[in-house]
Parts: structure tokens; C-alpha cells; sequence
């Protein structure tokens, strides 16, 4: 991927490795929830059998796939502790009532089973009207303790002045999005946002040596483990 893609930062983040990790270390019985086109079952290893669950309209309507289960985050079709690991990328954003989705998570899990979530903290709406939350870590590691999780790695991605070229990019390319859409007589300004969005990339990139807090990422990635079982 190039510097004029609005996402390049979070493509050369290291993020993919690092999940890749993640989801290779997953054993037994996986579900991936909202697994579209089940693109994270060839990351798994061989000792991993791999579910893909995902909502009838969404896969069938917006994917075009059709998962392994049908069903919905908040009422998984099997028993409990019948899972070894739950995938939940890039979902629980969409998620109307999450805190109903890490209880059904919890109860299917086994005890010293594991979760891997990926969550967008600062990133634009998508995926409209089924965008409804972001949660902060303080939130994240509070609804997973109440769950009965212990959160063994919570992991912020994208530095803030990474975060901030990335809203940048992604601003201009809706801009000229609007303009080939609805405002074609602006064609010339867009290769001028095609430069800004290249100038923002490798501005934020060479500015990521900078100290920095954790105050502003783009994403979180989480990994938990089902510590315990209690009535939530």
C-alpha cells in the first residue's frame, strides 16, 4: 500500500503482525463473530477449528457471503463453555447493547478460554446506522473484569500524531469522495487532496518519534481470558 492511501498508517502499523500472533496462538474451537468473508480463518493455526458466525442481512445483504452459523452477537446459538476462543474484530462498534455481547461471550467460553478484540476508539462513523459506541481501555477493562475476564494484553494502536494524520487522510478522501459524487465541478481540487492526504501520511509517520501518551489511538487491540464463571 502506498502513501496516498488514507489508511497506509494503519496498514504499516505493525498491527497485522501483531494480531496475526494473536489469532496463530488461539487453539481448539474458534468463533469469529461477524466474520464476513471469513478472512481471519487462514490466520489461524492448524490446531484451531474455526466458526464463522455473522447476522443474516449482514452477510447476505452487505458481504454477499454465507458464514458457517447464522445469529446474532447477543443470543450465540451454543452452550456454555462450548468454546475454546471468540474472535471479535472490528463488531462490537456495531453492536447495539454490547455489555449483552461480552455476557453471551463470557458464557460460551470456557474457563481459560480466550478473546481477541479489535475496537475502534477514535475513528469516523462506517458502516451507518449500525454504529452505535467506542469505548476508552479504563471502559474496555471494566466491562471484561465485570464479565469475569482478566484482561492479559490491552494494546493501543497508533501513536496521537499518527491518529491525527490518519483523521486528516481519511477527512480529505471523504471530501473528494463527495466531490466525484455530488460536486463533480471541483474535479481539479481533487489531485490537491490527493497530495495532502501523501503530505499528511509521511508527515505523521515522521513525526511518530515523538514522546507521546496513550491519550489518543485509533484503535485497541485486546486479548482476555475467561477467569472465572458467575452469574452476569
Amino acid at each position: 500500500m502506498w502513501p496516498l492511501h488514507p489508511q497506509w498508517l494503519l496498514a504499516i502499523s505493525g498491527e497485522g503482525r501483531d494480531l496475526d500472533a494473536a489469532l496463530a496462538s488461539l487453539r481448539g474451537r474458534v468463533l469469529d463473530i461477524g466474520c464476513a468473508n471469513r478472512h481471519l480463518a487462514s490466520r489461524l493455526s492448524g490446531n484451531a477449528e474455526y466458526v464463522g458466525l455473522d447476522y443474516p442481512s449482514t452477510a447476505l445483504g452487505m458481504y454477499g457471503t454465507r458464514p458457517d452459523v447464522f445469529g446474532d452477537a447477543r443470543t450465540l446459538p451454543f452452550s456454555d463453555a462450548g468454546l475454546d476462543a471468540v474472535i471479535l474484530k472490528d463488531v462490537l462498534e456495531h453492536v447495539e447493547g454490547p455489555e449483552i455481547a461480552l455476557s453471551e461471550i463470557a458464557r460460551v467460553l470456557r474457563v481459560g478460554g480466550r478473546l481477541v478484540l479489535w475496537m475502534p476508539f477514535i475513528y469516523p462513523i462506517h458502516d451507518a446506522p449500525h454504529d452505535f459506541q467506542r469505548f476508552t481501555a479504563h471502559a474496555m477493562s471494566a466491562y471484561l473484569g465485570v464479565k469475569g475476564f482478566r484482561v492479559l494484553e490491552l494494546k493501543p494502536v497508533l501513536k496521537p500524531v499518527e491518529t491525527a494524520a490518519l483523521m486528516c487522510c481519511l477527512s480529505l478522501a471523504d471530501a473528494a469522495e463527495q466531490i466525484l459524487v455530488r460536486r463533480r465541478w471541483l474535479l481539479p481540487v481533487v489531485p490537491v487532496l490527493a497530495l495532502l492526504v501523501l503530505l499528511s501520511n509521511l508527515l505523521g509517520k515522521g513525526l511518530s518519534w515523538l514522546p507521546s501518551s496513550q491519550f489518543m489511538p485509533a484503535f485497541y487491540r485486546v486479548v482476555a481470558e475467561r477467569e472465572r464463571r458467575n452469574e452476569d
